[in-house]
């Protein structure tokens, strides 16, 4: 008899279209960085071969799902929020796209490339793993070095602040206000490289 009544159970949810095994909606939101629009001032550093890269960014953060900080010690990760590919990879290609349009130069190389490519001067930017801080405030640390193509010698160094809204920050808030600096963060380092090519010439 309770055989019989599971059967007829089930039968009338394949019935009526409401089976448990029918698929659930995918509520993923997929997010990416924007580069800069408008072109730099300067003129054209069309003779420079510019290299980007590494990007050195924590583990934790360097991978497709979103963070949220929930607490000066904990981390959580968000089950519908998502960057379109890994986060590291975003940031070497928006940043790359960002100094293709200040500086404007023959060419941009992405890490690793060969020697064949003849880099003139290289960017590598390492990103420290983001805080939550006191106020509620999302804050990280990035530090920027330019290098001597051929000798690889450091030539330029900066450091750069972040600010990333505060708590709550929604996957819109974060995408763009990391895209907003990441801009902020490539015009000076645009500086920078525009000065020591500018030695070199």
């Amino acid at each position: 008899m309770r055989f019989a009544t599971l059967t007829l159970v089930a039968l009338t949810m394949v019935g009526s279209g409401c089976g448990v095994l029918d698929p659930k909606p995918d509520s993923s939101r997929y997010f990416l960085l924007r580069p800069l629009a408008e072109a730099g001032s300067g003129p054209a550093l069309d003779d420079l071969v510019l290299g980007v890269g590494p990007m050195n960014v924590p583990d934790y953060l360097d991978r497709t799902e979103m963070i949220e900080l929930v607490g000066p010690y904990e981390v959580r990760y968000s089950a519908q929020d998502r960057w379109v590919e890994p986060l590291g990879t975003q940031l070497r290609r928006v940043l790359a796209e960002n100094l293709m349009t200040l500086l404007r130069p023959g060419r941009v190389v992405e890490y690793p490339w060969y020697e064949a490519e003849r880099v003139g001067l290289q960017v590598e930017v390492t990103f420290e793993p983001i805080r939550l801080d006191a106020n509620g405030a999302w804050t990280g640390d990035a530090f920027w070095l330019v290098r001597d193509g051929s000798s690889h010698e450091e030539v330029a160094r900066g450091a750069f602040a972040m600010e990333l809204g505060s708590t709550p920050v929604d996957g819109n808030g974060v995408a763009a206000r990391l895209s907003e600096e990441v801009r902020r963060m490539s015009g000076e380092i645009a500086v920078a490289v525009r000065g020591q090519h500018g030695m070199r010439r």
